[in-house]
């Protein structure tokens, strides 16, 4: 049985495609190596990039990070990566982002909690890789769009042993 929808869900069914569409626009814009672009467009002046170790399950807040950038340290690994001072980069990676389940968590009226899953395939130097795991952000909402404050990545991997060195954004 098919039931009419509240104007809640309806404002709810519009929420989390306007966040799904700009979380494919982020995956877009860093697909297409456009970082810089990315950074002025989409985070906040406080953004928080991290990524735990792989061996860390539950909670990341306490552990060592294979990445925990502030903003400073963001802007310095985006002109690194578009200089070609990182030389497993050089030439740049080719990379492909599916983000699928997305899931606002919590609508906390100036924010939201935002959760999603993403593989990452990366192709360069004779290599293919594929990160898998699961992105949470903290938007905080602009207007008609989003900022991101907060991106954590939690990989699924229990190491990246075969992938060599982390050296894009995921």
């Amino acid at each position: 049985m098919i039931t009419e929808l509240t104007v809640d869900d309806e404002a709810r069914v519009r929420l989390w495609h306007r966040v799904s569409q700009f979380l494919f626009r982020e995956a877009r814009l860093l697909d297409e190596w456009r970082l810089r672009e990315w950074y002025a467009e989409m985070l906040t002046d406080d953004i928080r990039y991290s990524v735990p170790a792989t061996d860390v399950r539950g909670e990341p807040a306490d552990a060592l990070g294979l990445i925990d950038d502030d903003a400073a340290r963001l802007r310095q690994r985006i002109e690194q990566l578009l200089n070609g001072e990182v030389w497993c980069e050089n030439p740049r990676s080719r990379t492909n982002r599916t983000i699928s389940n997305v899931e606002i968590l919590a609508d906390r009226g100036t924010h939201l909690d935002v959760a999603a899953n993403v593989v990452v395939h990366r192709f360069g130097h004779g290599r293919t890789d594929a990160y898998v795991g699961k992105y949470r952000f903290e938007l905080v909402v602009d207007g008609e769009t989003f900022r991101v404050r907060r991106r954590l990545v939690v990989l699924d991997h229990e190491t990246l042993y075969e992938h060599g060195k982390l050296s894009i954004i995921l």
